[in-house]
């Protein structure tokens, strides 16, 4: 099994990976990342605990992340809103597949 897959079930299982992984993984540095938790677009478990780890979607967002500040040539400031702003229409679009079948939509988790 590739070494990448089965770090990747390994985060999945654990729920939760460290912040040295986020910055292995992420592809992000380790001041951008700090930024980011900064402007509340990526969240500590515990935030004033000792060492940060987050939960394992994390991962999928500081990638966002990392492609947003590449592709658009954006500061992280601006990478941060545009998060909330795909946050947001995930919500809306949960929502509204859940209005659609009929059912509640689910709470939305929110990041701070």
């Amino acid at each position: 099994m590739d070494i990448e897959i089965c770090e990747a079930l390994r985060i999945d299982e654990r729920g939760e990976l460290s912040f040295a992984q986020l910055i292995e993984y992420s592809g992000m540095t380790e001041g951008e990342l700090r930024e980011l938790v900064e402007y509340g677009a990526l969240v500590p478990v515990d935030p004033v605990g000792p060492s940060w780890t987050f939960p394992g979607d994390t991962l999928v967002i500081a990638r966002s992340a990392g492609r947003l500040l590449r592709d658009f040539d954006l500061d992280l400031h601006g990478v941060s809103v545009l998060l909330r702003f795909i946050e947001r229409i995930e919500e809306l679009e949960a929502e509204l597949r859940a209005l659609r079948a009929g059912v509640a939509a689910p709470m939305p988790r929110r990041r701070g």
